[in-house]
């Protein structure tokens, strides 16, 4: 027996949990099923203990709700078990029939402080397979609530959140529950230098998320005159799940349809699954002439052979 084999054994007969970096695992991945996500994910939502947390944060109307619950949906069709945090009170049961969501299937929980949302989040993590807060910053601390408006009270928001991670990381040490985190988009005052973007809640909570996506809209996708659709892209600035600081775009339709195929055929060209030779675009046997024409005339079974070989090249 080796000194590491040997230490380890005394170190487990003493209560530990002890084992060598070579015995962990390779987390498995679900694939939410929208590319754009998915690739900024860097393959999916990790499976695995100590679960996945994730803060999806951006402006007002930037997608992050609707994102999530395509989550949801995914979740539910692989049977998991699946709540939702309403602290803003904006949980739109239509939206999601459009999306495809089976609200019979999904725990609604009503907070009112950001004390209950801590001890709600503690009791519910190891109980569910999926967990969405909407959003962290919408819930008020006690203090607050019984303040006058007019009196100052330092960071109590980011005090009480330094204490909900430490129940959650108490609550998920062994559990494989995902968590989505939205949250809003502030402004930091004053910065000369770099992105004023930031978001509320404190360092703490920034600290226990694996995985931080942002949110913002682009170009709106027009109809003649009339405003269809619109533009989102998505920026994975911290990913321990996976690789960081991947982009992209995917166009969200306000019917609540996300089209994948512009994602993949930017990601088709930059992993050379779709060949490109001046303006002429060819994935197979399909050969054609510019990009609009090229994206229109394949098929639905061809973006799922992109698809595949896109993930293939990647790993």
């Amino acid at each position: 027996m080796n000194k590491i084999e040997q230490i380890k054994k005394e170190l487990i007969k003493a209560g530990f949990d002890m084992k060598r970096a070579s015995e962990i695992k390779e987390d498995p991945k679900v694939r939410t099923g929208l590319f754009a996500l998915d690739y900024v994910l860097g393959g999916g939502i990790a499976q695995c203990e100590g679960g996945h947390r994730i803060e999806f944060w951006g402006g007002e109307s930037t997608g992050k709700t609707t994102f999530a619950l395509h989550i949801v949906k995914k979740y539910q069709e692989l049977t998991k078990v699946c709540a939702f945090i309403n602290a803003e009170k904006s949980y739109d049961k239509q939206w999601a029939d459009i999306i495809g969501i089976d609200n019979k299937e999904l725990l609604i929980g009503e907070v009112d402080t950001l004390e209950k949302a801590g001890d709600l989040l503690a009791l519910m993590i190891p109980k569910v397979d999926l967990l969405i807060v909407d959003s962290i910053v919408s819930l008020i601390p006690i203090g607050e609530l019984e303040r006058l408006t007019e009196e100052q009270q330092v960071a109590l928001q980011a005090r009480i959140n330094a204490l909900i991670t430490r129940k959650i990381y108490n609550a998920i040490n062994k559990k494989m529950t995902t968590v989505i985190f939205i949250n809003q988009l502030r402004e930091k005052v004053g910065t000369r230098f770099g992105s004023p973007d930031i978001t509320g809640g404190g360092r703490a909570i920034k600290h226990m998320y694996n995985t931080r996506i942002l949110f913002k809209t682009g170009k709106p996708i027009k109809e003649k005159d009339e405003k269809i659709g619109i533009e989102m892209y998505l920026y994975c600035n911290k990913n321990k799940k996976g690789i960081p600081y991947r982009r992209t775009s995917v166009d969200f339709y306000l019917n609540g349809y996300l089209d994948n195929k512009k994602s993949l055929f930017f990601a088709g060209k930059k992993y050379s699954v779709i060949e490109r030779h001046g303006n002429t675009y060819q994935f197979g046997d399909v050969k054609v002439v510019g990009e609009e024409k090229f994206i229109e005339i394949l098929k639905d079974k061809d973006w799922k052979k992109i698809e595949e070989e896109i993930w293939k090249r990647i790993k």
